[in-house]
């Protein structure tokens, strides 16, 4: 699951343009980190916004896990990876839902 997840998220910012000021592409920005361990591990000494942010969503897929069902075995893998899922005080923003629809996406064969 987290191969599909990696090919298809790299076919989404494909669609874009490096620092697109496009809604969708400023949203997804931090998927990077999902998309590949190395720029996650790096995040943690070099960009610790984004590396909690990417814990967070980590969090939220365990989560919404019955709404989204394929999130199931991301989860595991994710786990299985090292990726850390971190609970935050604040609640689910319009952000992170968007997020999290984008990843669902990623998981079908939208960019295949």
């Amino acid at each position: 699951m987290y191969s599909m997840l990696q090919r298809n998220l790299n076919g989404y910012f494909s669609s874009y343009n490096e620092g697109d000021e496009h809604y969708r592409y400023q949203v997804a920005e931090v998927l990077k980190g999902l998309m590949s361990k190395e720029i996650y591990d790096r995040w943690k000494v070099e960009a610790p916004e984004k590396y909690a942010e990417v814990n967070r969503l980590v969090y939220y897929i365990k989560q919404y896990t019955p709404q989204f069902p394929r999130f199931e075995t991301l989860n595991w893998d994710l786990w299985g990876m090292g990726y850390q899922a971190m609970p935050s005080n604040g609640s689910l923003d319009e952000h992170l839902l968007e997020k999290l629809k984008i990843v669902n996406m990623c998981l079908g064969a939208a960019y295949l």
